[in-house]
């Protein structure tokens, strides 16, 4: 059933994308959000109601005429699959179309190889499908977030830590591993697409997202849809920090936390830190955060987008310290015609890279991305 959504054309994804956006919505808000008459909207909505993605709720009163019955997502009607990994462990879970979460998992990981990956993700994505009882036909697809950056050949170049995953046949080799065609995108990206499906982008037609992980990446989307740039890499900040020196990288606060004596393995080890560490950690968010508020500065005020975004491995406490660390307007200071965008920390929190890849299945086959 899954397989016939991948066709939708771009005035049904509209009226998807509506919903996504503005949650339960009338025929007549929709008719004024896209534009489209009436009569259009009240055929698009019947055939996509017969393939089995709206559903009508109960009527909503309250105004002239007959009362109307807004369409909402229907959940069950497919459900994806989003994989992220450190070195040491990766996360999965399953969303449905309503972009509920219906389960997570974390699993051990002995290396980042793709056939690693896919040897630890395939059996768990199987044992969380059977556990609720979903049919495989309603897989819409499974993500993958990947550390890395692209070649002109469309391969990764991927974070120093994760070697193995270099290489033009990446694809190839995560399929055979995971048994199935998998959609692969790079962390920054992948986590600007959840963030403008299910995140606080959905606010948003045009953002910058910063990722902090491994390295400092990014994501640009404009009129909903993302920038890639002519080699596939817009909008990634790491090359302002160059390695060998310090960063405002996540890895480069593990690095930081072990100099101080406070060992931390991976970014889950980030999740419980002692509390003796806490200094270590507020020393290091100020000094990212002066970091960051130069680039952002000047990115913010040449790119001109309505928010920027920050998400990636930290926990909440510690994004949320880094943005209200960064002051854009001790960079550059807000002007009556030229303000500096909002800066907000992802509400996703660590959990941005798996549930944004979960997301890209749902992007690719149901709403406008190209």
């Amino acid at each position: 059933m899954a397989a016939m959504f991948h066709d939708l054309p771009t005035s049904h994804r509209r009226v998807l994308d509506i919903i996504w956006r503005d949650g339960p919505s009338s025929r007549a808000d929709i008719a004024r959000r896209t534009g489209f008459t009436r009569p259009a909207i009240s055929q698009m909505v019947q055939e996509l109601s017969d393939q089995g993605l709206l559903v009508e709720q109960a009527a909503r009163r309250g105004g002239r005429g007959q009362p109307s019955r807004p369409l909402v997502m229907r959940a069950e009607a497919g459900f994806t699959v989003g994989v992220n990994f450190s070195h040491s462990y990766l996360d999965l879970c399953l969303v449905d179309l309503s972009g509920a979460m219906i389960e997570t998992a974390r699993r051990p990981l002995v290396a980042a190889t793709a056939e690693a990956i896919g040897a630890v993700a395939a059996p768990c994505i199987a044992e969380m499908i059977d556990r609720h009882g979903l049919s495989r036909e309603r897989l819409l697809g499974v993500g993958i977030s990947l550390p890395g950056d692209f070649a002109r050949d469309g391969g990764l170049l991927p974070h120093p830590m994760f070697a193995d995953l270099a290489g033009p046949d990446l694809g190839s080799r995560f399929n055979a591993s995971f048994g199935m065609d998998v959609m692969l995108e790079n962390d920054g990206r992948t986590c600007a697409i959840g963030e403008r499906v299910i995140g606080v982008g959905a606010a948003y037609r045009t953002f910058m997202l910063v990722h902090i992980g491994h390295g400092v990446g990014g994501g640009i989307m404009i009129d909903g849809k993302p920038y890639r740039g002519a080699l596939g890499n817009a909008g990634i900040l790491g090359q302002f920090y160059p390695y060998g020196a310090p960063r405002p990288s996540g890895q480069d606060l593990l690095e930081t936390l072990e100099h101080a004596g406070f060992r931390v393995a991976d970014f889950d080890g980030l999740e419980n830190l002692a509390s003796a560490s806490q200094g270590v950690v507020a020393t290091w968010v100020e000094r990212a955060a002066a970091q960051l508020a130069r680039e952002l500065a000047c990115v913010g005020r040449f790119f001109g987008p309505e928010a920027i975004i920050l998400a990636g491995r930290l926990p909440p406490a510690i994004m949320t310290s880094l943005v209200e660390a960064i002051d854009l307007g001790a960079v550059l200071p807000p002007t009556d015609m030229l303000p500096n965008p909002p800066l907000l920390a992802s509400r996703l929190g660590s959990a941005a890279g798996m549930v944004g890849a979960a997301t890209l299945p749902i992007f690719r086959s149901l709403l406008p991305h190209a």
